[in-house]
């Protein structure tokens, strides 16, 4: 069996969740999951993060997308 924890990507938009091996900055774990950094937030319970913040095992991220318009 597989005990490692891992973290917990969520892409609501997508409705797709993934498993990624940590702890992992931010800016990682979006590339891992072929995800832009410019067109989305990341959330922590109700926490933002940034894209230097480091995200240790066991955690579960929100990936959220940006829409703007005039």
């Amino acid at each position: 069996m597989y005990n490692e924890k891992m973290i917990t990507v969520r892409l609501p938009q997508k409705k797709k969740e993934l498993e990624l091996p940590g702890p992992r900055r931010v800016m990682d774990l979006l590339a891992d999951a072929g995800v832009r950094p410019t067109t989305v937030i990341v959330t922590q319970g109700r926490k933002l993060l940034t894209k230097d913040h480091r995200v240790e095992d066991g955690a579960t991220i929100d990936v959220i997308s940006v829409v703007s318009g005039g």
